[in-house]
């Protein structure tokens, strides 16, 4: 009988592999089929949250870097490139036929100037429409003035062209009267100045067209002097406004004269009145051809320095650059975007160009930053319901984004924002 050979081990049976467990020891092809589709779907719903969460990172990264690179308020940046029509807020009452429309440099106070009633010139709480004030040019009857546009510098001085003086009376931001700019070369400062020798500061001087002489009295006398007239001139300012960099734009329509004069920033960044010459240039000429205008209402200037003459009788705009030289017109014509007889207007930061329409009962809106101006929109109808105008004459947009609107034929103020 054989042995077994010593340290042989024993035979065992074949090892069988482990099974494969989840949830600590469940075999996977134990699981329900429910439950595995369950679990597909969260790790697919924290694959799309993962997503989201990386595309709002690199959302915030990139508003961050273009803040950065040119601070702005959140909701422009939010919005660059988007165009949309604004929406009707509300109405400040209490104004007959209103023409002209401006803001305080804070945004605070709205300066209307009236063509019917007492022709005032007014000032409302912009945010409330509450009157705080109404003035007028001093020594002046409703019968004798006519303020039309107006503007408003960085000190807060506002100037208001009248059509029944041919003038442009400047005021502080309170409505205290300050001067007159008596023609296209002269303040009636200046024109005192040469009369009396001398002009202290806290003079007091007014005048008017119906007036046998101006005027004076000086700081420090008792008693009022009297000096002849000015000599009257053909010069008849309408339109007005200031450019990005203080530069005073008029438009004259006087005589035969339909042309835009461009008066130096020192004449609105001075912290006193200008007790100087005015010269200023000019462009246009009587006409409908190109280079020409006729009645111009307004004009602007964009944040390259162009030029934009509301060209009302010939129912167009005219573009002019940065040297006075004509370019190009549009709006006239029919379809989208046409102009009918267009009025005020005002070109904000992002070079959008708001036009009254006063036929049309509208505001029309270009994006002008390119080359060539671009028809955004239009909004508002003929109607006296709200959001709706009646021969629209003016338009300004404050910087938190709300326009107000001289509605003429409904004697108020329309506010819309975006």
């Amino acid at each position: 009988m054989s042995t077994p050979p010593l340290n042989t081990p024993d035979p065992v049976a074949p090892a069988t592999p482990a099974a494969a467990t989840v949830d600590g020891g469940t075999p996977a092809d134990a699981v329900p089929p429910e439950v595995a589709l369950n679990r597909r779907k969260r790790r697919r719903r924290l694959l799309i949250l993962l997503g989201v969460l990386v595309t709002l990172i690199g959302v915030v990264s990139c508003l961050l870097v273009r803040y950065l690179l040119r601070p702005e308020p959140l909701p422009d940046i939010l919005t660059a490139g988007v165009n949309y029509p604004p929406h009707y807020l509300y109405t400040i009452e209490g104004v007959d036929e209103p023409m002209g429309v401006g803001l305080s440099p804070d945004g605070r106070k709205l300066y209307v100037t009236e063509v019917s009633g007492e022709r005032h010139i007014k000032i409302f709480a912009s945010d409330s429409g509450k009157l705080i004030r109404a003035f007028d040019p001093p020594a002046s009857t409703p019968a004798e003035r006519a303020p039309v546009y107006l503007t408003v510098d960085a000190l807060g001085r506002v100037y208001v062209t009248d059509r029944l003086q041919h003038t442009i009376a400047i005021y502080n931001g309170d409505g205290d009267y300050l001067d007159t700019v008596l023609d296209s070369k002269t303040t009636l400062s200046g024109y005192v100045l040469r009369q009396a020798g001398r002009l202290p500061e806290a003079s007091i001087y007014y005048y008017n067209i119906n007036m046998s002489g101006v005027q004076y009295k000086l700081s420090g006398e008792s008693e009022w002097a009297t000096a002849p007239p000015p000599t009257q001139t053909t010069w008849s300012p309408l339109g007005i406004s200031i450019a990005p960099d203080g530069r005073l734009l008029v438009t004259d329509v006087g005589g035969q004269e339909s042309r835009v004069l461009v008066y130096p920033a020192v004449l609105t960044h001075i912290a006193t009145r200008a007790v100087m010459p005015l010269e200023p240039t000019t462009f246009g000429t009587l006409g409908s051809g190109d280079g020409q205008l006729a009645f111009p209402n307004d004009v602007v200037v964009d944040s390259k320095g162009r030029f934009y003459v509301i060209d009302s009788n010939n129912g167009r705009i005219t573009g002019w650059d940065i040297n006075q030289q004509y370019s190009f017109s549009f709006g006239k014509g029919a379809g989208t975007g046409s102009l009918n007889l267009p009025h005020g207007a005002f070109l904000d930061g992002k070079d959008r160009l708001f036009v009254t329409d006063a036929v049309d009962h509208n505001v029309k809106v270009y994006n002008v930053a390119g080359d060539r101006p671009v028809f955004l929109y239009a909004f508002g109808e003929e109607g006296q319901q709200i959001g709706q105008f009646n021969y629209p004459n003016d338009i300004v947009l404050s910087s938190d984004g709300k326009l107000y609107v001289a509605d003429r034929g409904n004697n108020r103020i329309q506010v819309w924002s975006y």
